[in-house]
């Protein structure tokens, strides 16, 4: 049985890490969205949404937010979508999203929905800061798989391993049951 593990790097490394001008380490609150292509890893990705905001009024924030939620629920059924992650960075709240096609990504943004949302942005100025862009994948590589029974290396669309014939569980496949779920 494969086990999935969340896996933090190890003391030594994060102290090698932080000796390292500008870099830092800090707790942070991440959130993620799974969308109905959730079983997709990120090389099935032809479109990468990075979107970064700051705030300095917490009534303007909580409208943003109060917002954001009503797409994060379309999100949840938007043709195209794999998913979403959320953080920030100190003051810097990003937002990365990996979409199936370009086009999947501007049919949401085109939507009435989102429209009215990019007005109300602009209209209340609930951020200092916006920023939106949208890449399209140029350079696709296959996500591989290194077998645990042999030293195959196997692309994970195969799901057997091309070193011993044996099944490979595809992580993306199963993430919908929980990160350090058995499988």
């Amino acid at each position: 049985m494969l086990e999935l593990l969340p896996v933090a790097p190890p003391p030594e490394a994060i102290a090698k890490m932080t000796s390292i001008e500008g870099v830092r380490i800090t707790p942070i609150r991440l959130a993620t969205q799974q969308g109905p292509d959730r079983h997709l890893g990120p090389e099935a990705a032809g479109a990468v949404l990075i979107l970064q905001a700051t705030f300095v009024d917490e009534q303007r924030a909580a409208g943003f937010w109060t917002t954001a939620v009503e797409l994060f629920e379309l999100l949840a059924v938007a043709p195209g979508f794999i998913r979403r992650f959320t953080f920030a960075d100190g003051p810097h709240g990003y937002l990365i999203a990996f979409w199936r096609t370009a086009a999947d990504a501007h049919a949401f943004f085109s939507s009435d929905e989102h429209q009215r949302a990019m007005n109300d942005l602009h209209r209340y100025r609930w951020q200092y800061t916006h920023f939106a862009a949208l890449w399209e994948m140029n350079t696709p590589h296959q996500r591989v798989i290194f077998c645990q029974q042999c030293d195959g290396v196997t692309p994970a669309t195969d799901r057997v391993c091309r070193g011993c014939g044996i099944e490979l569980v595809d992580p993306f496949a199963i993430a919908y049951q929980g990160v350090g779920s058995g499988v």
